[in-house]
Order: structure tokens, then sequence, then C-alpha cells
């Protein structure tokens, strides 16, 4: 491809909307969809106008089709917004109990330092890099001064009153460390090392270590308000035979949708998070639900139960 040098001028809101218009989009209240330009952001809204431009490579491949609205491409954007942040309240419940499952499990069985012993990883595991990554997490090389705004109080107290080990213990550390870290370090444990861990879940080491390292993901898209509700998942939960039944593949968001309610089944079995999910599409009726993975008979499949 033949590079080109950048000289698009930067719009005002007004041009911004007209672009839109110009291109076909309907816009009943002008002053309305200003505001909302204005405080989503122009190039933001355009990522949900997408499905409903003709495409291609034609000149006229951003143009609307006709009769499409503004409010339906808004509507899509709230609906976008909405399940981040359930999803986001199901990710919190599933990483917590994660974190202290996999740290108290394994302190019991070894130490409290277990994290640091390179014989419960497998051999080609890079525990030397994780170390470096925990210690980078939690800022065991910041100055005195730096810790006092850096480090989490219980970290900074462990640094205050102790110096041996050099490093805090799993349950401290746990609590400080991202969740990416965390997946990857719960990937390179032995399978037996994480047993108490998987059995809730009834499902193996390798099942549920990708199930981790997927949620890890999806919970960077949402934080990051990326768009998540027609997403083709890079990094996509494998899928257990036990729960296949509940599954339509595992490259759209509904497979993460699947895997967040498994696992909050055995977390909190009173939740009433795949009840809020069916309100929230029920909402938003003219959402295409193929688009998101979801099967049409989802709420009679097994991992929704009688949740809905």
């Amino acid at each position: 491809m033949i590079k080109k040098k950048f000289a698009k001028p930067a719009l005002s809101i007004d041009d911004q909307l007209q672009k839109m218009i110009a291109r076909g989009l309907i816009v009943e209240d002008i002053a309305t969809a200003k505001h909302r330009i204005e405080n989503i952001g122009y190039y933001r809204l355009v990522g949900y106008s997408l499905p409903f431009q003709n495409g291609g490579t034609g000149l006229d491949r951003h143009h609307f089709i006709e009769g499409v609205r503004f409010e339906t491409i808004l509507d899509r954007y709230i609906f976008d917004r909405k399940l981040r942040l359930l999803i986001l309240d199901a990710i919190e419940r599933v990483e917590v109990s994660v974190r202290a499952s996999l740290s108290n499990a394994i302190a019991l069985k070894h130490s409290p330092h277990w994290y640091r012993e390179s014989s419960l990883f497998e051999p080609l595991f890079d525990h030397a890099g994780l170390i470096h990554e925990i210690r980078r997490q939690i800022g065991h090389d910041a100055s005195t001064a730096e810790r006092m705004s850096r480090q989490d109080i219980f970290i900074r107290h462990y640094y205050d009153n102790y110096y041996d080990p050099e490093m805090p213990p799993s349950w401290m550390i746990f609590e400080s460390i991202s969740f990416g870290t965390i997946s990857r370090l719960f990937e390179g444990l032995y399978k037996s090392e994480t047993t108490e861990i998987c059995l809730p879940y009834r499902v193996t080491h390798e099942i549920l270590s990708s199930w981790l390292h997927s949620i890890s993901y999806i919970r960077n898209l949402c934080a990051h308000h990326s768009r998540v509700w027609n997403k083709t998942l890079t990094i996509k939960p494998v899928i257990a035979n036990k729960h296949k039944t509940s599954f339509n593949g595992n490259s759209k968001i509904y497979a993460a949708l699947v895997v967040l309610q498994i696992m909050l089944g055995k977390i909190a079995p009173d939740n009433s998070w795949a009840e809020r999910l069916g309100k929230l599409l029920d909402e938003h009726p003219e959402i295409p639900l193929g688009n998101m993975g979801f099967p049409l008979n989802w709420r009679s499949l097994p991992a929704w139960g009688d949740s809905l």
C-alpha cells in the first residue's frame, strides 16, 4: 500500500453533523444530535454507524442506507455502554474470587510466598519474567518517597516493617497486581496446584486458564470503553465439553457472557446478573443478537437455567 500525507482538517461539531447528514443520515433533532456528538465524540459514534452504511470500496461506501436515523446509531452506542458496565460488574466478582481462591489455596499448601517458588510452575514458564513484572507492579524497587504515592497501603506496610522475605505474601500481592498477570501466573502453574481452584467450575486447568485469559482481555476492552457488542474476539474462551450446548461458537461476546454466567453461578448462586442481561436486551429490541453470537434459543440453554 502506498502511503500518503494525512491532510484531513479538524471539523467543528456543526461540520461533523453536517457531514453525517450529507451522507444520508436522518437527524430530526439537530440540537440533541450536536450535544451527543460533543459529549460522545464523532469518531466514536462513527464506529457504531458502520453497519448502517453501504460499505465496500466505492465512493458511496460511507453513505447511509436509506432510512437510517441518528437515534438508531445512538441506541446502539447506549446499549454497548450498558453492556460494558454489566460485563464489568460480573468480571469484578469473578476477578475478586479468583484472586482470593488462588492465593489462599496454594498458600495453605506451600507458604505465604509460594509465587516465588519456580518449582511450582511448568518448566517452560518464564518464572523470572513473572517475578520481574510483579516487582514492577508493586513498586518493589521504588524509593521511599515513591512508595508513599505508588504503593497500596498494605504493600507499603510490609516494606516498612519486614525485610525477609524481600517481597510481600501472596494475599497482598494478589490484591495489587493486574488480573492479566494473575491469568498468566495461573496458566503457568502445574495442573496439580490448581485442582482446588478448578473443581468448583468442574473444568480442567486448560479450560479455566483460557477463560481467565479471555476475561482479562474483555476486561481491558470494557475498561478502555472499546466497542464490544459485535466484536470478534481476539482471545477466545475454549469451549468446555460439559458446557458445549450453551455455547454458539466462541468468537463473539456471547461466548464470554456464557463463561461469566457459569462462573458467577458458582461464586454467587443467588446473583441476578442473567436477569439483568435479559432485561438489557429487552430494552433494546433493535439490537441484532445474531451479530453478538446469541443463538435464538439462548434463554433456554443450560448455562442460563432458571436465571431468566
